[in-house]
């Protein structure tokens, strides 16, 4: 018994290391950590690891270090794709940081039509070495983009201008959503190119683009009909016939920022869009500070889905016109009345009241709110984040 107990052990010692011998050799042949020691990692545990990092900056980091790690991070399932493994080697989402990126030209032109053939959305926001040249590149090899970014954060960011935006309007027809905000070489001929290619656009933000004028915003809002969302803070060279204009194309509009458009936002534009854009959620009228009741009262009653009211510093609005939001609005979510000194206790005692789903209320700089009416919104809305200087506090 004892001589068959150790014949059998031995045959299970033996079976035992060729199944070892078998499958070092397997994960050798398999693995691209080949040359980076005897204990080797198999590669769907490799790929798994990959999975976690971001392709940028943390692949392009790795492939640098080795031969081995470069075909690792070069592979099909490390690349974050829109659709799965079904293409091999390509992006689907492209996003770059401005605090981490020295050179953002250098690193898109040396991806290769490979890597960027299928990127669907590009963020090269705050990005100072992004100029026309990296847009040529970034129109040539991303045909199928439908999302790109250029968004300065006040003077740092891309230094992109109309030849450059030609560009990425003449070779991405599928452009859906472009974000300029800050782009200040930005002008009318940008936007009649983005007319003219680019009819799905359906967001645009041109914020502080300071060149645009009625024309150039014009022609985009006839003809890309599928547009809503529009953000245009502080375009001063649109006036109310430009802001007239949205009101006339674009029936379908769910958000839209006139903050600071002190030309464009008047009590009479305010009134047609709150008739024609009737699927309204989120409206920005900050710092419009000729705004009048009559705007507001036809904009609660006009555009009952509001979730988002900013208006902030609008100074000439007075209790009856914020009874009436609170009357006509119930879905309010966000609700910035900051340096509305006419606002009372009555006008929040309503807003408390009525609406049921506010979660972030702005009230500093309304001296005439006192802590009565905190103590309605504590009471009736506990939920709600309210933003208030007390009057009383001393430094």
């Amino acid at each position: 018994p004892d001589s068959r107990k150790k014949g059998f052990l031995a045959r299970q010692e033996a079976r035992r290391q060729q199944m070892m011998e078998w499958a070092k050799g397997f994960y050798r042949k398999q693995s691209p950590y080949d040359d980076l020691g005897k204990f080797v990692l198999p590669t769907g545990a490799l790929h798994r690891i990959l999975q976690n990092l971001d392709a940028v900056p943390h692949l392009c980091i790795l492939s640098t270090v080795c031969h081995s790690l470069r075909r690792a991070a070069s592979v099909t399932r490390p690349w974050k794709t829109v659709n799965g493994d079904q293409y091999g080697n390509l992006w689907g989402v492209f996003r770059l940081s401005g605090t981490r990126c020295a050179d953002g030209h250098t690193l898109i032109s040396g991806l290769g039509g490979e890597r960027l053939g299928r990127v669907l959305e590009m963020d090269l926001s705050g990005i100072s070495t992004v100029t026309d040249d990296t847009l040529a590149v970034v129109a040539e090899q991303c045909p199928l983009l439908q999302t790109l970014s250029l968004s300065c954060r006040v003077d740092v960011g891309p230094k992109v201008t109309d030849v450059g935006l030609e560009d990425i309007t003449a070779c991405c027809p599928l452009l859906r959503n472009i974000g300029l905000a800050w782009c200040v070489h930005v002008t009318d001929f940008t936007m009649q190119a983005l007319a003219r290619g680019c009819r799905d656009l359906a967001v645009v933000d041109i914020s502080f683009c300071s060149k645009v004028t009625d024309e150039g915003l014009t022609e985009v809002l006839q003809q890309c009909e599928k547009l809503t969302s529009l953000r245009m803070e502080s375009v001063d060279l649109v006036s109310e016939q430009g802001v007239v204009a949205i009101a006339q194309n674009c029936p379908r509009l769910k958000t839209l920022s006139l903050a600071g458009c002190l030309k464009g936002a008047t009590t009479l534009s305010v009134i047609q869009i709150a008739r024609e854009c009737q699927l309204l959620t989120h409206i920005d009228l900050t710092g419009v500070a000729g705004l009048e009741d009559a705007a507001v009262w036809q904009l609660s009653r006009g555009c009952r889905w509001l979730q988002e009211l900013l208006l902030a510093w609008c100074v000439q609005l007075s209790d009856h016109s914020f009874m009436q939001v609170a009357q006509n609005c119930p879905l309010l979510t966000k609700l910035s009345l900051r340096g509305c000194a006419k606002l009372s206790d009555a006008a929040v005692v309503q807003l408390a009241q009525n609406c049921c789903y506010l979660q972030d209320l702005d009230l500093r700089g309304c001296d005439k709110v006192s802590q009565g009416g905190m103590d309605a919104l504590a009471v009736m809305i506990p939920s709600c984040v309210v933003h208030y200087l007390d009057k009383n506090f001393r430094k």
